[in-house]
């Protein structure tokens, strides 16, 4: 493969800001977590965007964005939420040891509220409460509260200490926030606080990296699915029922000439057993590839994967070899496809570690099939044929270039 397709490097024309970070340590100066703080390339503020939209945002750069950065705030996180997005449920795909939810100050403590945290502290997640006011309708919240955070360049010394003696009962750790002195970190020890945050210690960082469209990571979910050993039949039925443009064009497929069978299709179970998985599997990838990038280039990576699927076969590869080679060359394209490295893509993927081995470090049968297709590509492009290459090998490419245009046309058929 080409050192521009397997590089997993962001190029810096596509950095964008993900989020920032800023460190949270202990009485023994170890980093113990980071608050993720929402940041926005064109100067938009969480507030000016709303709370519920810019959680979401942050969370899925957390969770998608492609960055060197990003593996230091894994875990643990603090992360500030409202209400509205509390209760919406979006929180819920999080992992509960990796996160503090921060209830901020703008929060009504409404019994709704209350009983959703209270929930949410069964299954295990623990909050934080943010300069908020102590009054008797937050009682509720602090007796579930397992953090309580003080701007001690706001709250009075005085009620710091009188606030601290009257919630001993509670079982609090006290985390004091924009602490910008030596002085004051000590003077905060003093007190009681046993985690800090601010200035002195460490200003937030600016995390950058390449985000990456939903529309990528729903063809990674279904890469994932569809690749395993014993894909999920179920699990691959609920992600087709989320893509309805999809399941209409496989179902176009399935009643076309190629596969008409007697039986009738009513459920999108029943089609990918009609299909068979091997032609679901192909057809799938095709529809969510074309469906999400430009024509000429789900024309060009289509090709690649089909022609590398026949050379395998003509290498006289096992069935796992040949499905190897088709998904190392689709995969090898998704720099084309949507501006991701190859090597980025495939990081989390559950895939054979043949077709790691092939991406990341350009070894093993399918990355030889990957290398040959891209010497035929750039053969064209340079309007040259090399010496380097079969003349058998421009063979299969032209037939699986024709086969995939046909594909196309009968996707858009009405």
């Amino acid at each position: 493969m080409s050192q521009s397709s397997s590089s997993a490097s962001i190029d810096m024309q596509d950095v964008q800001s993900l989020f920032a970070a800023q460190p949270i340590f202990d009485t023994n100066n170890n980093r113990i977590a980071v608050e993720l703080l929402y940041r926005s390339d064109s100067g938009v503020s969480a507030l000016e965007l709303g709370d519920k939209l810019a959680t979401t945002e942050l969370l899925y750069n957390l969770c998608s964005g492609i960055s060197a950065q990003i593996a230091q705030y894994n875990a643990p996180v603090f992360i500030n939420v409202d209400a509205d997005f509390l209760m919406s449920g979006s929180f819920l795909p999080l992992e509960a040891e990796k996160v503090v939810i921060e209830l901020v100050e703008r929060i009504a403590p409404s019994p709704e509220l209350v009983a959703c945290v209270a929930a949410l502290k069964q299954r295990g997640f623990r909050f934080a409460l943010d300069d908020f006011e102590f009054t008797a309708d937050w009682e509720p919240l602090i007796a579930l509260a397992d953090i309580i955070k003080v701007d001690i360049l706001q709250c009075p010394v005085d009620t710091i200490h009188e606030q601290m003696l009257r919630l001993r009962r509670f079982p609090l750790t006290w985390l004091a926030e924009r602490v910008e002195t030596p002085e004051q970190l000590q003077h905060c020890k003093d007190m009681g606080f046993t985690l800090f945050q601010g200035y002195f210690l460490a200003r937030p960082e600016l995390v950058t990296g390449k985000k990456v469209p939903a529309a990528t990571l729903k063809l990674a979910e279904l890469i994932d699915n569809l690749f395993q050993p014993e894909p999920d039949i179920a699990k691959l039925s609920r992600q087709l029922n989320d893509e309805p443009t999809l399941v209409i064009g496989m179902l176009r497929i399935a009643n076309s000439p190629l596969y008409r069978k007697t039986r009738e299709v009513s459920s999108v179970k029943d089609l990918i057993v009609r299909l068979g998985l091997d032609v679901v599997k192909k057809w799938v990838l095709m529809f969510a590839v074309m469906n999400n990038c430009s024509p000429a280039a789900a024309s060009l990576i289509l090709t690649r994967a089909y022609t590398a699927l026949q050379l395998a076969q003509s290498w006289h590869l096992d069935i796992a070899k040949q499905n190897q080679c088709f998904l190392t060359a689709l995969i090898s394209g998704v720099d084309v496809l949507f501006g991701v490295a190859p090597a980025e893509f495939v990081a989390d993927l559950n895939v054979a570690p043949e077709i790691k081995a092939a991406i990341c470090q350009e070894q093993g049968e399918a990355a030889r099939a990957v290398a040959i297709v891209q010497a035929i590509e750039q053969a064209y492009s340079m309007k040259m044929i090399t010496d380097d290459t079969e003349q058998q090998y421009f063979g299969l490419y032209n037939q699986q270039q024709y086969e995939v245009q046909q594909k196309f046309r009968l996707f858009s058929a009405g």
